[in-house]
């Protein structure tokens, strides 16, 4: 649905205006940055956001739908149209963060480090944006704050507490920002544009004692290790190089001592694949695997192994509308089709799978990639995330 406004002139002039609450948008993104929380406990974000939403003249605010933590913005709900919906998360990493920053995290150990601080910021400085035109809507606007997107499915659970139904949702669009990108382009891809993503615990149970008696004990950490390189191995020796897999641990541990072998040790990964079969036969394999390596060290394995997240699937009609809107938002050489699908995980996918939808990558050409320590955001970019959100609840 359009608006009776030229896009050529309407981008300068939303981005104008999102220049002019820069300030804000920068205070916001660095406030969410200094006190990130882990999925499902995004309580103080989740006030931050709503008090601040209240604020914007004709936006209704709905907490707790679906998640405690979730909050909803609704612009124009009164129009008869289905709406349009854009996606921001909330949650923050497991990580010691390591920027240096002024601003930098004050929780230990937690970090926003996936850039979800900046992408609350400009859906706050969107909503902004769209309720000083809110006459010029032609449908509602749905701002949805979303939990846990790392790993715990925090759009599965709006999805199933009807989300959709309840604000008559039709479409929902989502931007990431791209460290890997050249500042200041987009891309986004129509059909599959990330992977089919699981994870999996390990728990290896050996015989513990002392570090200089190793033959008196069952090493549960060389068990681990013997796990992790077999794992490799069925990547490289059993599926097929044209395919595209991986597997990867993030988290190990055992132990509280050097001098002792611990008894047990237990492993955190992921696996991600573009296929169903290649998945269906690497988790099968996973699952066998895992017991006979341990019991080949006579140790003893269990394992829980979930599948997390299906694909998102950009809507192939939709996807053109987004790229065509974009061409006179960035200029032709900015936008382009991704050549593959990210091996990445998103829980976008809970909502590319009930309705049509668009998940986008915009670039800001920084060093350092997502989940990394050091990761950063350019905030001159904010003002421009935030006059293109609005210029597509304006224009699609």
């Amino acid at each position: 649905m359009g608006v009776s406004m030229d896009p050529v002139m309407l981008g300068p002039e939303l981005l104008a205006e999102a220049e002019a609450r820069a300030e804000d948008l920068i205070a916001w993104r660095r406030e969410f940055h200094q006190f990130p929380e882990l999925a499902f406990e995004e309580n103080i974000t989740a006030s931050r956001v709503s008090q601040t939403l209240a604020s914007f003249p004709g936006v209704e605010v709905v907490t707790g739908f679906g998640v405690p933590t979730a909050v909803l913005g609704v612009l124009r709900g009164d129009l008869p149209g289905p709406a349009v919906a854009l996606r921001a998360e909330m949650d923050a990493l497991a990580l010691e963060e390591e920027t240096g920053l002024s601003f930098a995290s004050c929780i230990p150990g937690v970090m926003h480090a996936c850039g979800h601080d900046a992408h609350m910021a400009a859906l706050l400085g969107c909503a902004a944006l769209l309720s000083q035109r809110a006459e010029s809507l032609t449908r509602p606007v749905v701002f949805v704050f979303q939990p846990a997107e790392e790993g715990k499915g925090g759009a599965k659970a709006l999805v199933e507490a009807g989300l959709l139904d309840r604000f008559r949702i039709e479409h929902v669009l989502g931007v990431l920002l791209w460290p890997q990108l050249p500042y200041g382009h987009l891309r986004t891809r129509k059909g599959v544009l990330t992977a089919l993503s699981d994870r999996m615990h390990i728990e290896i149970q050996g015989v513990g004692g002392h570090a200089a008696s190793p033959h008196a004990t069952v090493d549960p950490v060389v068990v681990a290790a013997h796990v992790i390189l077999g794992m490799q191995s069925l990547i490289s020796r059993e599926i097929d190089p044209l395919e595209s897999a991986v597997i990867s641990f993030g988290q190990v541990e055992a132990g509280y001592a050097y001098n002792i072998i611990p008894e047990q040790a237990h492993l955190w990964g992921t696996l991600r694949a573009f296929e169903t079969p290649v998945r269906d036969y690497l988790q099968e394999r996973i699952e066998t695997l895992v017991p006979a390596l341990a019991k080949a060290y006579r140790a003893r394995a269990s394992m829980e192994y979930v599948r997390n997240y299906p694909q998102v699937f950009n809507d192939g009609e939709f996807t053109d509308r987004v790229l065509e809107a974009a061409f006179p938002f960035f200029g032709e050489d900015a936008v382009g089709s991704l050549d593959r699908p990210l091996l990445s995980g998103e829980d976008f996918s809970f909502y590319s799978k009930e309705v049509p939808s668009c998940l986008m990558l915009l670039g800001t050409g920084l060093e350092y990639g997502l989940h990394h320590p050091r990761y950063d955001v350019p905030e001159e970019l904010l003002p421009f995330l935030v006059a293109w959100e609005a210029f597509l609840a304006l224009t699609l």
